[in-house]
């Protein structure tokens, strides 16, 4: 397991604290970003799936492009 953030989406809430996870911020469905540890436990115990980014996250990380008017020399 590493230490890096994974992204995960709820797939069910019984409660607001699971094994020490603070849940009560987030509601079915959502999206986080977790300690790997945090995020492998509410997997294995079928609170949460991995959450694939959409096109739209995707490009929101890229750098923009300028568009526009080309300067003319």
């Amino acid at each position: 397991m590493g230490k890096s953030p994974m992204k995960i989406r709820l797939t069910r809430k019984f409660s607001n604290v699971l094994n020490g996870i603070d849940l009560s911020r987030f509601a079915k469905g959502e999206t986080m970003d977790l300690p790997a540890r945090d995020a492998d436990m509410l997997i294995a115990e079928g609170w949460a799936e991995l959450a694939e980014e959409s096109a739209r996250d995707r490009a929101s990380d890229r750098p923009s492009r300028a568009r526009g008017r080309r300067k003319r020399r």
